[in-house]
């Protein structure tokens, strides 16, 4: 597993190391007794979306849709049931899942014939927003921290690979400049962004041309309060975003770009920047505002671009 060059290649070992220490037995058993989770809830639930989807049941698929659908659902979230095996978890929870997905599919497949009296397909398209909406869309948070930098490359590139990468990333500090650039590229980018980024110029704490000494960092500590200059860090910004802002990146890639920044008051929360709470703010702002760590780099103002004049 340690030497897999691919999800596939892991997922297979994973799989084999599975059946090797039994695991697929703590799959299949159903405990009543069980504190981890309620199977007899979710078996009832999968009995429901499959009588409904084999019955052809349009209003059933619908009620069920709206109803139950949970993340949680007898407890199917709790994190103890993923860590006992490699590779997934209780095939109860994932025939579930299975289940919800097959009648959402054929729910929309019926959508397009014949529908019972008093429904359209207007009315389904409307339910099944309202189930988005009310069930709640995944995203990925990057945490600060300059170590966890190309990590965080490393997970984007595997979750892009097969599909996975969420629309809705967030990022802080170290966690904002990653994901800042793969929220400003397309599909069609991203491949030869990720292959590319960590060999780019992502020297924040120093200048090209004129490293800075020792006696330069101790210098600014004690008169600035800060040990880097971040006009590097803005520099490196500027040329991988260029201009662009929250709301040009969304336009172009449909990615919701979240970058949290702390306000200059101790009185003040944190405030969270996108497309829609600051449309026109400059991303390579909000990075260097974000990466603004005290001791390390000096504060940084938010700048914006004006839409009429750019």
């Amino acid at each position: 597993m340690q030497n897999a060059e691919s999800r596939t290649q892991w997922q297979d070992a994973a799989e084999e190391l599975d059946l090797l220490e039994r695991n697929d037995q703590w799959k299949l058993q159903l405990d009543p007794s069980t504190p981890d989770y309620n199977p007899q809830l979710i078996e009832a639930r999968l009995k429901d979306l499959d009588d409904a989807r084999v019955n052809c049941d349009v209003r059933a698929m619908l009620y069920l849709v709206r109803t139950a659908l949970a993340r949680d659902l007898g407890g199917m979230g709790n994190v103890d049931l993923y860590r006992h095996s490699y590779v997934g978890t209780k095939h109860l929870i994932e025939r579930y899942v299975a289940s919800a997905l097959q009648t959402i599919e054929a729910l929309v497949d019926m959508s397009h014939r014949a529908l019972p009296d008093g429904l359209s397909q207007r009315d389904i398209l409307e339910n099944v927003l309202l189930a988005r909406q009310s069930f709640g869309r995944s995203a990925l948070l990057l945490s600060g921290g300059a170590t966890f930098g190309m990590a965080h490359i490393g997970v984007l590139k595997a979750l892009f690979e097969v599909k996975l990468l969420p629309r809705i990333i967030s990022g802080a500090s170290a966690g904002s400049i990653v994901c800042a650039v793969m929220c400003t590229r397309t599909d069609e980018e991203i491949p030869d962004v990720i292959r590319a980024f960590p060999y780019g110029d992502l020297n924040v704490f120093d200048g090209l041309e004129k490293p800075d000494t020792v006696l330069d960092h101790i210098r600014r500590l004690l008169t600035e309060g800060s040990w880097s200059d971040i006009s590097h860090l803005t520099r490196v910004m500027r040329d991988l975003l260029g201009d662009m802002t929250f709301q040009e990146a969304y336009n172009r890639t449909r990615r919701i770009l979240n970058i949290c920044v702390s306000t200059e008051s101790i009185y003040e929360l944190p405030r969270l920047l996108n497309y829609v709470t600051a449309p026109n703010v400059m991303i390579w702002s909000a990075v260097a505002a974000s990466c603004s760590v005290p001791l390390v780099f000096s504060a940084a103002p938010l700048l914006v671009k004006v839409p009429d004049t750019g």
